[in-house]
Order: structure tokens, then sequence, then C-alpha cells
């Protein structure tokens, strides 16, 4: 049972519970301890020893780890003496000996937690030797970097492919008198079942984890066009995230001053997926209509998330005819820029270069998907996160925050209040709901908005209403309650007719390749944004977009239509599995 009491830190007294931690006590209250290793998101392991503080005990102190100490009557914590500030310096050095500086391209580059606790302690150089000058980098994937030499031990990154995504592609090996967090096996992330959500990155706090980066291809791109013609989308997501890198808060919309800063590196036109996102609407709305109609395939589980999409083709092969066939908001977007657009300014697609922004590393696998082209070339030629995005403007010297505001370039510009929830866990759903229910319902005022699969929960549960029918519909982010909820269905506890899976927390918001950090508090600030926009917007359901409906009439299709088929939908791949371990 959780009781309350006061506690004492620092001589001040503080209300506490049974549940809580040194550490938590601490945060809550605004007292600084340093850590590295601990992250809101993941279970407490102790292993950086940074966050030490000393405790009263009877007659006699002790030097305990804060993060995995719970609080009890009358504790009384101390939390800068000589002697912890001195075993938080020793441990400090063993760490800076494990990691070889290469701060340049870092995602922690201008809010390194290790670099900032150096200058505090006062070290230049640790007194140990370096350790790890001639370990390996793993750059086989499409999504992922791996470097070892920055490895500083401290295990987040399979504590977030174990308790995030429920998988075990990372484990620990000892090398000499140190130890490796790495692949399975210490080769390549290439050798493992990884699914690039890119989870592990978000949470490794020496940036030995790092998105496989694209930077120096899109640079190249601009600075040589020969004659060919340039286009910038980015994702729903991205908006209301990389301001975070420009020192603004979370959820800020800078949807307007990006176009701008894209239009000053060089890009020709700068489109919306958010367009792609309606696309991707009016196609599953259709495909689900159909498959409730013909009692086929039931349930039809969403297809946008691409590290969802490898976990079933790799350990869920029976589920594959379930999966929607319609592409993500981006590769729905790409085709039409590349087809219906080039038309429209008279051009070939070939002379077209599509960089996608997004807030995932697993995107960039998906570009490379033999699934997703158009004919022998890629619909997507390069696909940066969020991350990287801000780094070329930075390079550039691109203030994004005081940019003026630009547009969007038609005939793509407008988007629904539906495309603008895409990012958030629950909104691929709730469009397609708004759609769905908007064409079934013989009602003069369809409903539009679905609050029940809103919300940060890694599984939601909703029942729909449609003209008497019942509509059983969940909503799972987090690969691992992705796992739970597949074992319910399997055993027959749980049935749906619709059911949506994003292997982030939180959705796209919470993906590995937005800003760093990425927290509870962060993730639920950039979800109100999206809401917030969807409820302004004068149009809120995908198949209403006047955009949209003219895209389909240039393109003689209409959803499902042939045309529609070979544009807007995929196929997929049975891949087996390379390691025994959980899914």
């Amino acid at each position: 049972m959780n009781k309350t009491f006061e506690i004492k830190i620092n001589g001040k007294k503080y209300k506490a519970s049974s549940d809580d931690t040194i550490l938590s006590v601490a945060k809550k209250n605004s007292l600084e301890i340093p850590t590295l290793c601990h992250h809101p998101d993941l279970a407490p392991n102790a292993s950086c020893r940074l966050c030490l503080v000393e405790i009263k005990k009877a007659q006699k102190s002790d030097v305990v780890t804060s993060c995995n100490t719970f609080v009890s009557e009358e504790m009384e914590i101390k939390l800068d003496t000589p002697k912890v500030k001195s075993a938080r310096k020793i441990n400090l050095e063993m760490l800076l000996s494990d990691h070889i500086k290469k701060c340049g391209e870092c995602n922690w580059q201008d809010n390194c937690e290790l670099k900032k606790l150096a200058h505090e302690f006062g070290i230049k150089e640790s007194r140990f030797p370096e350790r790890r000058r001639r370990y390996k980098i793993d750059s086989k994937t499409p999504s992922i970097l791996w470097d070892s030499a920055k490895c500083i031990e401290c295990g987040n990154c399979a504590s977030s492919c174990s308790e995030i995504a429920g998988l075990s592609n990372i484990g620990s090996k000892y090398r000499g008198h140190s130890i490796i967090f790495g692949p399975k096996g210490g080769k390549s992330f290439s050798q493992t079942d990884c699914v690039f959500c890119g989870q592990c990155i978000l949470r490794c706090p020496s940036g030995s984890l790092q998105e496989k980066s694209e930077i120096d291809g899109v640079e190249k791109l601009l600075s040589n066009k020969k004659n060919q013609i340039l286009v910038a989308e980015f994702a729903p997501s991205t908006r209301y995230s990389i301001g975070e890198l420009f020192g603004i808060p979370p959820g800020k919309n800078l949807e307007l001053k990006l176009v701008s800063a894209l239009k000053e590196l060089g890009f020709d036109y700068v489109f919306d997926i958010n367009f792609g996102a309606d696309i991707t609407t009016v196609e599953e709305a259709a495909e689900l209509i159909e498959r409730l109609q013909v009692k086929n395939d039931q349930p039809m589980f969403t297809a946008c998330c691409p590290a969802w999409v490898r976990y079933v083709e790799t350990f869920h092969h029976d589920l594959i005819p379930n999966l929607t066939t319609t592409k993500s908001p981006a590769h729905c977007l790409a085709p039409v820029v590349k087809s219906y657009f080039a038309k429209k300014i008279n051009t070939r697609p070939s002379k077209i270069k599509i960089v996608e922004i997004m807030p995932c590393v697993a995107k960039k696998y998906e570009a490379k998907l033999p699934e997703m082209r158009l004919g022998h070339r890629l619909e997507v030629d390069f696909a940066l996160t969020v991350r990287e995005a801000a780094k070329i403007l930075k390079n550039k010297k691109i203030d994004l925050p005081n940019l003026a505001d630009g547009q969007f370039d038609s005939p793509l510009a407008e988007y629904s209040g539906a495309a603008a929830i895409y990012g958030s866990s629950g909104g691929v759903m709730e469009s397609a709901l708004r759609t769905v229910v908007a064409k079934l319902c013989n009602c003069d005022l369809p409903k539009l908005e679905f609050r029940d699969v809103r919300g940060m929960e890694g599984i939601k549960e909703a029942s729909v209403d449609i003209d008497g029918e019942i509509l059983e519909v969940a909503v799972v982010s987090g690969l691992k309650n992705a796992g739970k909820l597949l074992a319910d269905m399997k055993s027959g506890i749980k049935r749906y007719d619709y059911v949506e899976v994003m292997a982030c927390p939180g959705g796209c918001l919470g993906g590995g390749g937005q800003p760093i950090p990425t927290t509870p508090e962060i993730r639920a600030k950039r979800s109100a944004a999206y809401y917030s926009d969807d409820a302004e917007k004068k149009i809120r359901r995908a198949h209403e977009n006047q955009d949209i409906i003219k895209m389909y009439s240039g393109l003689d299709t209409k959803p499902l239509g042939p045309k529609a088929l070979k544009l807007f939908h995929r196929k997929f791949k049975i891949r087996q599995p390379k390691l025994k371990g959980k899914k």
C-alpha cells in the first residue's frame, strides 16, 4: 500500500511516498542530482553511478545510488557531501575513459550531459587510459550506426530493446576488462532481428548509437543540382518537434517557417506529408469498408509504421494478409509528386529528387525497400530524421525560429484535421474512422471525434457504433505492447475489427528520429498540439479535402481503383528470424 510521509534532503523536509525513489523526489522538487543512465521510460539500472547520495542510517552513513533506492520514513539524505562528490568524480572519469570523444556529428552535440558534467567536475582529461580506440563501427543497416568506441556501458540500449520493443537484439559482451553493449553476437545489426525503431538511439546518452546519416548525400544534392528538381516533404510530427533543437518548447508548430528554411536551402518545391496522410486515410478507409463487407482478413492492421511491418514480416507471418496494403503517407505522397505533379510541371519523373524529413529512423529502411519503387526508381531518394534536418539548417546558419513564414507549394498543399493528428498514437485510426463512419452512417451529423483511441497509454480499446453495427478497435504503441495484444488475440481472449500499431511509445511523436531527449512529458506536449491544430481546421475529414478530390480526378482514378492500387498500395515479404529471442 502506498504511504505518504516526510523525508529530509539537505536538512529540509519534503513530502514523499513509499513508491518514490530518492531521485524522483529530488526531480519533483527541482533538486539537482547528476545522472547519465537514468531515463523515465526505463527501469533504473544504476549503471553510471553518478546519482550517488549519502543517507543517514542509525549511527552511520551510506552512499547509495538514488535512482533505485526507495525512500522510507524519516530518511535523511545529503546530496553533495565531500564523500559523494569524490565518488561521483571518480565514476565520471571512468566513464570518460570508456568514451572516445567524437563530438562533431553526435546527437548530443548541443546538450551533451557527459560534456556538461565533465566541465562541472573540472575534468579535462581522465586519469584512466582510453580503452576503446580500436573498437568497431557498424553501418551495415540503412537506419542505424553503432560506434562501439563511444559506449559508456550504461545498458540503456539493451533495456530499450527489451522493455519497449519486446525484442532481444542488443546484448552485453566482455572485452578484456570492460563490457560492450551492441548487437547480439557482437557483429552487426544487419545480422539481428532489429526492426529499426530507433528507440535505443533515443536513450543512448553517449552517441554510441545514432541514425545512419544521409546529411552528406543531401548537401551534395543541394550543392550540385545538375538540372534536377529538388523536392522536400516533411511528416506531420516534424513540424511540432524540430523547434526543440532551436530552443523552442515542444509542440510549437513551425511548419511554415520550415517551408521557408527548406526553400532557403535550395529546394525547388516543398510539400506536406499531411497531404499524403489524407491519401492514406482515404485508401485505408476504403479498404477497411471492403473488408468489413466481405468479412475477409480481419482484423485489419495499419501499416504506416515500417518497424511494425518488419516485425510482422519477421515474427507473425500468419498476420501478413491482415496488414492494410495502403502505403504510409510519405510513400503515398511521393508517387503523386513523381506522376501527377511531374505532369503538371511538364517534367520527367526521373528529374525529380525527393528528400523526406521524418521522426523515424525506420523510414530510411522503408525508403530503400524494393516494394517502394516507381518502376525501377526509388519513390523517396533520401530520408532524413528531424535531428539531421536541424543539423543541415545549423550547418548553413539558418535560424529557423526567426524566419518569415513560407507557403507549401500547390496543388498538394491542403490537408485536413485528420492528417494533423497522424503523428500521435490513435491518430491514424481516428482519421480512418472519421471517413468510414461518414461513408457508412445514415445520419446527418456522423461522429467526428473518437477520443477513446487518443492518449499515451500503450494499449487502448474502443467500440464504435455505426448504425447499430459495433466495430471493435484497438490502438497500440510500443512493440512490446503489440506482442501482448497479439498473444491475447491468438488465444481468443480478444477480438477486434481494426487495429493500429506504432512501434514507438506515443506513436511517431516518440519516434527514434525525434529530438533528444524525448520523455513522457515531452511526448504529451507534442501530442496536445496535434489535436489543437486539428480542432482549428475547417476540413477535418480526409475525403472532404478538395485538393485530394482534384488529385484523384487528375489521375483518373478513385480509392482502390486500378491506378490508385498501383500508386498507393504495396506488397509484403516473409522474413525469417535471425536470432532466437523474445518477440
